[in-house]
Order: structure tokens, then C-alpha cells, then sequence
């Protein structure tokens, strides 16, 4: 419940100015120049920077209006609807700094706020579920897609606390965000050393003793001698996918997963549909359940992704989008993880993929997919440096899993008054 006292009642078109992105145009689109932020470059909160468009920098001087800026609130105004949690209409995303400078493509509005609300506390106020909520049931369009107006944004009702209050408030859920953005920094690191490390060894071949082992011709080049270059079925237990049975979806049951729930450390299990337990163990006798050390492959979608599967999964059936790898003995889950991530075998894995509207892998293809396999001993010396750096990102992984959690329980509270900050003596 809200606090009556805590502001005056406005809606976000009083306090607010807006900008819409611009349709760019793909004859312009470039490798290098000024960065173009789709809707699909959408993070939960932010942006990913791994796949953005660019446009020539002279062809980017004309449509400055439409730059963006570090802390930048961005609200997606065409999407599917709340059973997408990835691509749903009306996410609200903040500008990282690696961003600033880009150009906001179409399908989306730059939210501008006045001098009576603080840049940060305007991100923090549309992330509510109150808004959420709103637009949702202001969306309209088919099954598929649904889209907002700026006029169902701009007529958002909330209370507008004083400055003072906005302060308070969004240093109290900065915190949280900024612990959050630094463990996110220590696990791009780690993983960098650890992919650092596996490159090392196992592309470059320079591996502790590499210079006493001769190296001899394979069907994927020369390798070190001892190694072999075998097919991936002979080094798996397991190549399959996940149920091709759709069960229904309820309020409250065991998850099921499809790519759209993946990121690269797991699944975002909020996100996850809900299935019955009576289908929930039927699809675990259909062995659609991933195991710990399984390797967990995208196969729909225009790009291939893949995850290594820890105990956290356990409680978990996929559906037919994943695919699931099971090694065996020959070659440990790190290796074959890492070894799966190098750009030039995930480029080699682009040749097993088919299809136009929805590219998939074939997997009675790509189980005849070569691998080269590195002898037992090295591959146990890789593992004994890998492990705690991997080890460590999961932990810290958890650890902001909570911070999420904790914060998230205190934004509405916050926001709406409940917790009354007026008195915090608090730091801004």
C-alpha cells in the first residue's frame, strides 16, 4: 500500500519528455562506425554489446538527436507480450557507459525526465511491477506482437516523492545495482582467463611441455601427436535434444526451459514456464532432464549458444530447442565447453545449422562433427587451473542472484512509500 504522504500524484507525461528511435536503414549498416542499439540487443536491464549493428560515421553525424548516454532510460514500445519475458513490450533498460554515443534504432523511446525527477530515479520507477503492469493492459496487437503508444507511457499515474526523497531512494537501490555491476565485471574476467587459458593450450598448442611433443597432420590440421581428431558422437554418451511435447503452462509447477531462457551461466528460472508435476516426470522418464556436466547447445535462432550445466539445473526438463550433449570419458565437460565457445569452431558449427525463417541444428549432422581431442593428462592439467575460476563465476553468479532478489523485494516498497527513507540519513 502507498503512502499518501510520501508525494504529490502526477502522471509521467507532466514530468517527462520523450524521443522515439529511428528506422535505420540496412544498406547503411557497416562493420565499423557509430553503434546502432536494436530492441533485440535488450538485456533485462541493460545492453549487450556483442552483436550491435553499426552504421558510417558521417551517415551518423545527420541523426544525433537519436544519441545515447550513459544512464539513459530506454523503454521498448513494440515487443511480444509477458509469456516472452526476453522480447516483452514495455522493458525498461538502462544505457551502460560502453554504449554511450550509440544511435537508438526504431521500436523504442528514450525517456527524458525534467528537473523535478533524478536521472537514476526514473529507471528505478519504471522498473516497478505498477508499470509493468500498466502497459501491459494498455498493449495492443496480434498473438505475436504487441506494442505501447507514447501516450499510454506518458499517462503512467504515480506520486512524485521531493528530490531529497528520489535521492535517498536511488542511492539506497544503487548500491545493490553497483555490488551487481562489479561481480558481473569479475566473471567477464575470469571467464576471459579461463578462455585466455584454453586458447592457449588448445588452439595454440602451447601447453606445459609442448616443446618435447612433435606435431603431426589430422583432418583438421596439425595437431600435437597423441592427440586425435575423432567425431563428436564418439566422445558423447548422449547428442539429443530436449521434448518436442509442449505440455500445458500453470500458475505454479515445476520449469521448463526453451532458448529463450538461456543465458550463458544457466537459465533465468523467473523467466521459465511452468508445467505440471505429473508432465514434469514424464518428461523427465523421457530423458529430456539435463544432468550436471551436460553441455547445453541453442539450436533455434540466428546464432549459436551454449551453456555447461551445474547442479543448480537439476530441477529442470527442456524443451526441444535445446540440445543436449553428454560427454564421456574421452573428454571432460571444461574441455569440450571451451572448446565449443572458440569463434572459429562456432563459425565451423554455422555449417551445420539449416533452414531460413528459423535456422536450426541438425543434429543427425552434427554428431558426425569433428572435434580434436587433447590427450587425458593435459586435459586434467587444464581442468585443475579452469575449475576454480569457473568455480568462483558460479559462486558469484548466486551471490548476485540474491542482490537481484533483495533489491527487487525493496523497489516497490520504496517506490510507493512504504519504506519511509524521509529520516535515512543517507549518503547521496
Amino acid at each position: 500500500m502507498s503512502n499518501d504522504n510520501f508525494g504529490i500524484k502526477s502522471v509521467l507525461g507532466e514530468q517527462i519528455t520523450t524521443q522515439k528511435g529511428y528506422a535505420f536503414k540496412s544498406p547503411w549498416y557497416s562493420d565499423a562506425g557509430t553503434p546502432i542499439v536494436k530492441v533485440s540487443d535488450f538485456t533485462d536491464s541493460s545492453i549487450d554489446t556483442y552483436n550491435l549493428t553499426y552504421i558510417p560515421d558521417d551517415i551518423a553525424f545527420d541523426y544525433l538527436k537519436y544519441r545515447l548516454e550513459t544512464g539513459d532510460t530506454i523503454i521498448q514500445t513494440v515487443g511480444s507480450w509477458p509469456s516472452n519475458p526476453k522480447s516483452v513490450v514495455g522493458k525498461v533498460i538502462k544505457v551502460p557507459p560502453e554504449v554511450s554515443g550509440a544511435l537508438l534504432n526504431q521500436n523504442a523511446v528514450k525517456i527524458i525526465p525534467n528537473k523535478t525527477l533524478d536521472r537514476k530515479y526514473i529507471f528505478y520507477l519504471l522498473k516497478s511491477d505498477t508499470f509493468k503492469d500498466f502497459i501491459i493492459n494498455c498493449a495492443q496487437g496480434a498473438a505475436s506482437q504487441a506494442s505501447i503508444t507514447l501516450k499510454d507511457i506518458k499517462n503512467y499515474p504515480f506520486l512524485l516523492p521531493p528530490l531529497p526523497t528520489q535521492h535517498k531512494i536511488v542511492a539506497i537501490l544503487s548500491a545493490y545495482d553497483d555490488l551487481i555491476e562489479n561481480n558481473t565485471r569479475r566473471i567477464k574476467i575470469m571467464e576471459e582467463m579461463a578462455q585466455a587459458l584454453y586458447r592457449e593450450w588448445f588452439v595454440k598448442f602451447r601447453f606445459p611441455g609442448h616443446e618435447k611433443v612433435k606435431m603431426v597432420e589430422s583432418e583438421l590440421g596439425m595437431v600435437p601427436e597423441g592427440w586425435e581428431v575423432k567425431k563428436l558422437e564418439d566422445v558423447c554418451l548422449r547428442i539429443t535434444d530436449g521434448s518436442h511435447w509442449s505440455p500445458k503452462t500453470v500458475d505454479d509447477g515445476y520449469p521448463m526451459a526453451s532458448v529463450k531462457d538461456m543465458d550463458d551461466w544457466g537459465f533465468e528460472f523467473s523467466h521459465c514456464r511452468k508445467i505440471e508435476k505429473e508432465d514434469y516426470e514424464k518428461l523427465i522418464r523421457n530423458d529430456c532432464k539435463p544432468l550436471e556436466g551436460d553441455i547445453l547447445i541453442a539450436k533455434d535462432g540466428s546464432y549459436l549458444k551454449h551453456i555447461f550445466v551445474t547442479e543448480k539445473e537439476h530441477e529442470l526438463v527442456i524443451l526441444s530447442s535445446i540440445a543436449i550433449i553428454r560427454p564421456n570419458n574421452q573428454i571432460l565437460p571444461y574441455v569440450l565447453s571451451f572448446y565449443l565457445r572458440e569463434p572459429s569452431i562456432k563459425a565451423r558449427m554455422a555449417g551445420y545449422v539449416s533452414g531460413v525463417a528459423i535456422p536450426r541444428i541438425v543434429l543427425k549432422d552434427f554428431r558426425k562433427f569433428l572435434i580434436i581431442v587433447p590427450s587425458i593428462d593435459i586435459q586434467s592439467q587444464f581442468f585443475n587451473l579452469a575449475e576454480p575460476m569457473i568455480g568462483n563465476c558460479y559462486r558469484i553468479i548466486e551471490k548476485n542472484v540474491n542482490l537481484r532478489r533483495t533489491r527487487d523485494l525493496l523497489l516497490p516498497k520504496l517506490i510507493s512509500g512504504e519504506i519511509n527513507v524521509e529520516d535515512l540519513k543517507i549518503n547521496v
